[in-house]
């Protein structure tokens, strides 16, 4: 596997802070982050707005309508991008996101394992790894 065409593609599909947190015959580990722009953090907030009968940033707000339409936006998005870097490189890909905070919403982060076609790869696996 290219881990340098992989990053690359990433790059050119607008994720950024690109991170390699393992590379081995199993699995290239990257962490990446999808930054939110104008236009996408004003239709959560006019999301939130319509829908929720809450106080403008109350917790609810946040918690219930604007971070999670953020986030759905973000795996919508970074999901794609993953599918089509599979197809074109012919690999696989497993992903996770971590949840959005309130006090810092402008971007979303992303580990994923980028592995070739047919290995078995468990992505929770791996980032237990990771951490010890």
């Amino acid at each position: 596997m290219d881990k340098e065409k992989i990053v690359q593609y990433l790059i050119k599909n607008g994720l950024n802070d690109i991170q390699e947190l393992s590379c081995n015959d199993e699995a290239i580990v990257l962490r990446f982050f999808y930054d939110f722009d104008d236009e996408e953090l004003s239709a959560a907030k006019a999301y939130a707005n319509d829908e929720s009968g809450e106080e403008a940033e109350s917790d609810k707000w946040y918690y219930d309508y604007f971070l999670p339409y953020l986030s759905d936006l973000s795996v919508d998005n970074a999901g794609e991008i993953i599918e089509n870097l599979m197809e074109e490189i012919n690999l696989e890909a497993q992903y996770t996101t971590y949840e959005l905070d309130k006090e810092d919403y402008d971007y979303n982060e992303f580990v994923a394992a980028f592995y070739e076609k047919g290995k078995d790869v468990d992505l929770d696996k791996i980032l237990d790894e990771l951490e010890d």
